[in-house]
């Protein structure tokens, strides 16, 4: 799963896992540069959608994480949909018209996975070698009250864990590569109805990525700040034998 995850770069400065700039257009919000460490659900952040003419153009909106789906009598759900598992979001009524009219991407540069030890939940951080920012999928949605009231809300997409994420969780978010981008926000949806969507979806390699213990102080979702990352004092690593 992804539960918390970072932007400690502009949004601006977003470079897909294999290499690929995109151009992108910012909302009027100093919040497109601001650093974050600990994005938590129910937090307003930064989701790009497709430029309808350029497809080296991305369009950026501010919107909030924990899909609101359009159905729903009330835009504040009990327990936000943070993640949709990419092998039902074609079954799952709260994803159906999302993943069909309503895909974007999820800029990041790393996200948190939480292991028990010592009694307590240890958060790692993860992100890509090169320490790029990087893209996932999300499907995103608008709420509107009778009242006139507008939310646009987004979920970001798992897949199974690869090598790496597996000693932690079995689930990771799904990172997009260059050649899958333009599928993911233009490409026929029934492609992603098909037996071909599992190979789609599949896990990031594990040889592009790393991990560390970061500071327990993410477990606090109002925590921010360089902080997060700083490595507890005592080695969790090494007591966990991670063999990386």
């Amino acid at each position: 799963m992804c539960g918390r995850y970072t932007l400690r770069k502009p949004a601006t400065e977003v470079v897909t896992a294999d290499g690929k700039r995109f151009d992108v257009h910012p909302p009027r919000s100093a919040l497109i540069n601001e650093p974050r460490f600990n994005i938590a659900p129910t937090q307003t952040n930064i989701v790009f959608i497709a430029n309808k003419s350029n497809s080296d153009r991305l369009d950026s909106r501010l919107m909030q994480w924990g899909l609101i789906p359009s159905w729903s009598k009330t835009a504040r759900m009990q327990r936000p949909i943070v993640n949709a598992r990419s092998e039902t979001i074609v079954d799952k009524p709260s994803f159906r018209t999302a993943y069909q009219r309503r895909r974007c991407l999820v800029p990041a540069d790393g996200f948190y996975e939480w292991k028990r030890t010592r009694g307590r939940n240890q958060p790692f951080f993860f992100h890509l070698k090169s320490d790029h920012v990087f893209l996932m999928a999300g499907i995103w949605e608008i709420w509107q009250s009778e009242l006139g009231e507008r939310l646009e809300s987004y979920a970001i997409l798992t897949t199974r864990a690869n090598a790496l994420m597996s000693k932690y969780h079995d689930r990771m978010p799904v990172i997009l590569l260059e050649d899958q981008i333009e599928t993911w926000l233009r490409g026929d949806p029934t492609l992603f109805e098909s037996s071909k969507r599992g190979l789609f979806f599949k896990p990031f390699d594990a040889n592009l990525m790393e991990c560390r213990a970061a500071n327990p102080i993410v477990n606090n979702n109002r925590s921010e700040g360089e902080k997060c990352l700083e490595t507890p004092i005592e080695k969790v690593t090494a007591q966990l034998d991670l063999g990386f």
